[in-house]
């Protein structure tokens, strides 16, 4: 396997701002760097040019490969002796291509990423059998029409199973591809979009990080002839996005599969509206040694996003007017009105659906039971995440005890990414109810195991305040 962790060296001439400067380009995947790193002796002005960001560099390399280099901030511009002068500037991303790719528009991006495979059950390899590897054929993989282009999941497989002469040591790597495809063209920025919704789509699927091992850009206008087959140039791209861990999972674990997405169901709106819930959500894994306070703050406001994206157009008229026309007339409305309306929801001069509310409203969902732990057994829990979204935004004194902290903010964390988990794939077409029940059980075997070692241990309870 190459390593990716270094950085790899790339000398040519590059234009920056209308001069032709020599330097090196170098590329870090693993840290997900590129910067530019130039030279320039001085003649006529000893102090050397003021430089700023340039939105475009293009440069062509020694070997000949044209390099277009976009969105540079210029991060160092030193003279020294009145004789040199070094400018550094480091891009957002990079095209290698045959040509200046300022300007250019393409037809199609294909993308392979590490960690999707399993998630997409398009594996090639059958090893079903006893002592037999077998190799099967998925046909052209699965084709979803989204944001108006065709989106083809299939696999890339490496096998030097069978190369002769046979080595010591011999790779297989199967990745999933995904193609991104319109007939008419389309720039970069169309297709590196809809390329991070989907990405973030199989993050969240798996509870997990997915990182980009290869991608490139294809013009149906600029191809060659291979007998009766056209070949079309590949334009690598190449972006500052750092690898990202890959956590040990299993697909047990996953919220759901790529099978579950139906061809026929657009998920457009929803893959828009789920952007910065997608974002927020990635902490619990994206960032590693994140503080759980941040996460569980990120994890709240996900939540309180979903829900004013999702219902009621945010409007606390519609949200109090659902609640009645949903339960006004069941025997026990006056026991859902504590937990939907309170007395702060109901005051005339909160015109905005508060939290609380919020929070309740998704627990009860249908109406079910499903998190029946969550606003009947423990009707407060809303209320104590409110209280402690408010203490760790503010740190104010006033509710600091009431606060969740330690073993109990983490498992409000646990509760409130299941909450999150369920409702979202509910959006997407996706009934996941009773991995989630599975899942809820456990915890409630889990909290009544602390319970009973506590009791027989004779310790005292550990409460919020405690801790």
């Amino acid at each position: 396997m190459q390593n990716e962790n270094i950085d790899r060296h790339f000398t040519g001439s590059f234009n920056i701002d209308g001069e032709e400067i020599t330097g090196e380009l170098i590329y870090n995947k693993e840290k997900g760097v590129i910067m530019l790193n130039l030279i320039k002796r001085l003649t006529d002005t000893p102090l050397g040019k003021r430089y700023h960001n340039l939105e475009v560099i293009t440069g062509i390399l020694n070997s000949g490969t044209f390099v277009t280099l976009f969105h540079n901030r210029c991060t160092k511009n030193h003279t020294q002796n009145f004789q040199i002068q070094q400018l550094v500037f480091v891009a957002d991303y990079a095209i290698w291509s045959k040509s200046d790719a300022t300007d250019k528009k393409y037809n199609k991006l294909i993308c392979t990423l590490e960690n999707a495979l399993e998630w997409s059950g398009l594996s090639r390899i059958d090893a079903s059998g006893a002592s037999v590897i077998k190799f099967k054929d998925n046909g052209s993989g699965n084709i979803y029409n989204w944001f108006g282009a065709k989106i083809t999941f299939s696999t890339s497989l490496k096998c030097e199973l069978f190369n002769f002469p046979h080595k010591e040591e011999s790779e297989v790597v199967e990745r999933l591809v995904v193609h991104i495809e319109v007939d008419e063209k389309r720039e970069l920025s169309y297709f590196t979009d809809i390329r991070n919704k989907v990405i973030s789509l199989i993050s969240f699927a798996i509870k997990n990080n997915v990182n980009i091992v290869e991608q490139y850009l294809c013009d149906y206008d600029d191809g060659y002839q291979i007998a009766e087959h056209i070949e079309y140039y590949k334009h690598y791209l190449y972006t500052k996005e750092r690898r990202l861990y890959i956590y040990s999972g299993s697909l047990h674990e996953y919220n759901f599969m790529l099978g579950q997405l139906s061809p026929e169901k657009d998920i457009q709106k929803e893959l828009i509206l789920l952007e910065p819930i997608f974002n927020l959500y990635l902490s619990l894994f994206k960032y590693e040694q994140m503080p759980p306070e941040m996460v569980f703050l990120n994890i709240v406001q996900a939540l309180e996003t979903f829900h004013a994206r999702f219902f009621y157009e945010d409007s606390k008229d519609k949200y109090i007017a659902s609640v009645i026309a949903r339960f006004g007339k069941l025997p026990n409305y006056h026991e859902i009105e504590k937990l939907l309306l309170c007395d702060t929801q109901k005051d005339k001069k909160i015109d905005f659906i508060i939290l609380r509310s919020r929070l309740n409203d998704l627990f009860i969902g249908k109406n079910d039971g499903l998190f029946w732990d969550y606003y009947v057994t423990d009707s407060d829990f809303a209320q104590k995440v409110a209280d402690t979204r408010h203490y760790y935004t503010h740190y104010g004194k006033a509710k600091e005890k009431k606060a969740l902290k330690g073993d109990k903010l983490i498992d409000a964390i646990h509760v409130l990414s299941l909450l999150l988990e369920y409702n979202v794939c509910l959006q997407l077409g996706i009934d996941n109810q009773t991995k989630v029940r599975e899942q809820l059980s456990r915890i409630a075997l889990y909290e009544q195991f602390k319970d009973d070692t506590s009791n027989k241990t004779g310790q005292k309870k550990i409460t919020s305040v405690d801790i």
